[in-house]
């Protein structure tokens, strides 16, 4: 039998055994979409397991065929690392969400949606640690970092999860907890894509208020001065249920703005105390409202649907100066002028807590109280391709050009660091992501996947 029809033969096999759905270019169920279709490769095999098990049969399947393989979540990250030539694991299918209401525990799998998470536990009066963004997977989000609005209150998604189900290189499926292979779990929490494809996550939940005050103000350029002198007295008096989170971004009309937007974890009244001081710069638009909880991650479902291409980076800062802010504010309208989407996003959580937890206590290794700004490149131009990753960095660059030197030479939130994320030719990147706890980490990824099968993102060498 020649090589092709050996190689068709094979895949006709597996498709047999898979309950999922596997498919080709052509086929009806095949679909490469991402949120940036700049971070897709066509795959030559893309599978949507329904179960542990398919995933196990696919990463067997694909290292017997010598096949590259990825995982793709929800397909909103503007990184290579979820994307290959080869087969794609893509876990659109597996998000069932099954609550545990006398343990507050929620059993999630890897590829349910943030707002969907939010929906089915305020059925319980009941919240996870989640992210600003409805359209996000669990599985990405937590097993990295998971910054959000109640990082104040509870902390970092990573310190939220209490076990995860897990396919290992081998195929083999195991559970990593505090009880159960102990050193997988550490290094899951932060490093999750260097040691397997996370099938359940077991997430702690919390008692949550069915609504929360949410507060929106747009203002012209001239108000920067003001927003940012109130935003750094607000800072003062923040609570770790508040947060405010400020956009340059142009508007409708094409205008660039600066908005504030608010969210108090509160009454109204608490809310509207929280945010007054804003209301009084003299902002040309203002929604002020209470909001159902399950609401708050579609407040920025706009972002969800802006076209073309997409490049994101963190950057962080340790004081907010406004002499820096105006110089961002300068390069972002010069950006804008090529990116017309592009957005600069300060996020103001409440970044105390992060700082608590000791920072051998999982392989995240961000625990700071630097502020996190998203740098979000988004442009329709395609001759613009080949010069966005410079123009990215650069204003990274000035976004934290006024802050430390640590704060400088941060790669930004782990979550946000795609530019880097797949320089895997050495480990220097890896290297800075992990900080100290990388050592541990290569002796675990000596443990699980020494053969560095899992080697798509921020790849980890195992100890030697």
């Amino acid at each position: 039998m020649s090589s092709s029809l050996s190689a068709i033969s094979n895949i006709h096999n597996f498709k047999s055994t898979i309950k999922g759905g596997v498919f080709q270019p052509g086929d009806k169920g095949y679909n490469l979409s991402k949120w940036a279709p700049n971070s897709t490769k066509a795959s030559k095999i893309i599978v949507c397991p329904e179960e542990a098990a398919d995933i196990a049969k696919a990463i067997k399947f694909a290292r017997s065929e010598g096949l590259d393989f990825a995982v793709r979540g929800g397909g909103h990250s503007t990184s290579l690392a979820s994307a290959t030539e080869g087969l794609l694991i893509d876990l659109r299918n597996m998000t069932k969400i099954r609550v545990d209401e006398d343990n507050k525990v929620a059993y999630v799998q890897a590829g349910a949606r943030t707002h969907d998470l939010e929906v089915e536990t305020m059925k319980y009066g009941l919240g996870a640690v989640v992210g600003a963004c409805s359209e996000v997977s669990i599985g990405g989000y937590a097993l990295i970092g998971g910054l959000g609005y109640s990082v104040g209150a509870y902390g970092l998604g990573v310190d939220n999860v209490l076990s995860a189900t897990v396919v290992l290189a081998s195929g083999d499926i195991v559970t990593a907890s505090h009880s159960e292979n102990q050193d997988l779990f550490w290094a899951l929490r932060g490093a999750g894509p260097n040691f397997g494809v996370a099938v359940e996550l077991a997430l702690k939940l919390h008692s949550q208020r069915p609504d929360v005050y949410a507060a929106d103000y747009v203002f012209q350029p001239s108000k920067l001065p003001e927003v940012f002198e109130a935003l750094v007295e607000w800072r003062q008096v923040q609570k770790d249920h508040q947060t405010i989170v400020i956009i340059f971004s142009l508007g409708p009309d094409g205008q660039p703005y600066v908005m504030v937007n608010g969210i108090s974890n509160s009454t109204q009244e608490e809310g509207e105390r929280a945010f007054q001081r804003f209301g009084e710069l003299g902002p040309i638009q203002e929604t002020k409202a209470q909001i159902p909880y399950t609401e708050v991650s579609n407040l920025t479902k706009e972002f969800n649907v802006i076209p073309g291409n997409k490049l994101s980076v963190g950057a962080h800062v340790d004081s907010l100066d406004l002499a820096q802010v105006q110089k961002t504010w300068e390069t972002w309208g010069e950006l804008v002028k090529k990116a017309p989407y592009t957005a600069v996003v300060y996020e103001l959580y409440p970044y105390g807590r992060i700082k608590t937890v000791p920072i051998e206590q999982t392989a995240f290794a961000q625990r700071h109280e630097f502020m996190t700004v998203l740098c979000a490149l988004m442009w329709t131009d395609d001759s613009f391709t080949p010069f966005a990753r410079d123009e990215l960095l650069r204003l990274k660059s000035v976004v934290s050009g006024s802050s430390s030197k640590e704060a400088q030479e941060s790669l930004g939130y782990v979550n946000y660091a795609d530019p880097f994320s797949t320089l895997n030719e050495t480990d220097e990147y890896t290297k800075k992501i992990f900080g100290p706890n990388y050592p541990r980490l290569q002796e675990v990824k000596k443990m699980y996947d020494p053969e560095m099968v899992f080697n798509k993102w921020f790849a980890i060498r195992p100890a030697s």
